[in-house]
């Protein structure tokens, strides 16, 4: 697999065989309201290549990896809701110090963040969270980490 689209598209087609389904993208006006909450809520406008993906997947859960979504939302054929962004960076929120992050996901020990003060991605260590294991230069980097943890978890 060369790229990103082919891996997401991996990773669905392959849930999709064993009866999962991914939710549909965050409608426009979904968005443009994420996007508004998100900059009273948090004082922080999320990258746009964030916001490409949440309009194809508003959020993803796939084996223990989450891209935290607009909002909550039922995931398709489960009984779970995905995590949603503004939550769980509020939640964050409640050390003090968090307030230097912004979370995009997390998995089962690692934390997927914009560390505002050095302006790069980063994967963390969620139970010793100066650990960072990776750092990129965009969210789209990010991402494709993410992803690649999805595929070799499938």
């Amino acid at each position: 697999m060369e790229n990103l689209e082919e891996k997401i598209a991996y990773v669905k087609k392959t849930y999709e065989v064993d009866g999962f389904f991914f939710n549909e993208g965050a409608r426009e006006h979904e968005i443009k309201s994420f996007v508004r909450s998100s900059e009273i809520e948090l004082g922080f406008s999320p990258p746009s290549d964030y916001l490409e993906i949440l309009k194809r997947f508003n959020g993803l859960v796939v084996e223990g990896v989450f891209l935290y979504s607009t909002k909550p939302k039922k995931l398709v054929g489960g009984n779970g809701y995905s995590l949603a962004f503004i939550e769980m960076n509020k939640l964050s929120r409640e050390l003090e110090w968090m307030d230097q992050y912004v979370l995009f996901g997390d998995s089962d020990q690692d934390a997927y963040v914009l560390d505002l003060a050095e302006g790069r991605y980063q994967v963390r260590d969620k139970q010793a969270f100066d650990n960072v294991y990776e750092e990129f230069d965009s969210f789209s980097s990010l991402l494709e980490y993410m992803v690649e943890l999805m595929v070799s978890r499938v």
